[in-house]
């Protein structure tokens, strides 16, 4: 099992689909396994409230267990979670602020990042989620500037180190 884990806009997913295919295994993304029972994130936030949309999150975690999984950002807040990607790898893919701007510029769906202090919000939230991903990370890579095949060609001799 390896989990994706890292800031919001870090490329979880796309990374995480890419990883999958070079190691021959299933590939799952929490938040969409969590969309697909109950409907998209910023509905979920606006209606029932983040606290609401972390218990969704635990329980499709539980839910996927083989393969590469891409995490939400905010799922190492729950300490349920966290015991989870402890039984297996997890791969921290750390996204610095300048190329956050850029890819916070090109999405608009996440509920944390609306309005026009969306940067400065992904930064605070990064920043207290940033030790507990140093924490669980047996696997450490830098995304900026890099594309996913790079990513992935760095990911691949660390995980043969594990």
């Amino acid at each position: 099992m390896i989990y994706l884990i890292g800031p919001m806009a870090s490329g979880k997913s796309t990374v995480g689909r890419s990883l999958a295919t070079a190691l021959s295994t299933s590939f799952a993304d929490s938040d969409a396994a969590v969309v697909a029972h109950h409907g998209t994130i910023p509905q979920i936030f606006a209606e029932h409230g983040e606290a609401r949309f972390r218990d969704l999150e635990v329980a499709a975690l539980a839910r996927l267990l083989t393969g590469v999984v891409a995490t939400g950002g905010g799922a190492v807040l729950r300490e349920e979670n966290q015991q989870l990607l402890s039984r297996g790898t997890v791969v921290y893919l750390e996204l610095g602020l300048a190329a956050a701007a850029e890819r916070i510029r090109q999405e608009s769906n996440r509920p944390l990042l609306a309005g026009d202090e969306a940067l400065t919000v992904w930064e605070q939230v990064y920043e207290k989620r940033r030790p507990i991903y140093e924490m669980l990370a047996d696997v450490h890579v830098v995304v900026d500037g890099k594309s996913v095949l790079q990513i992935v060609e760095e990911i691949l001799p660390q995980l043969d180190q594990l």
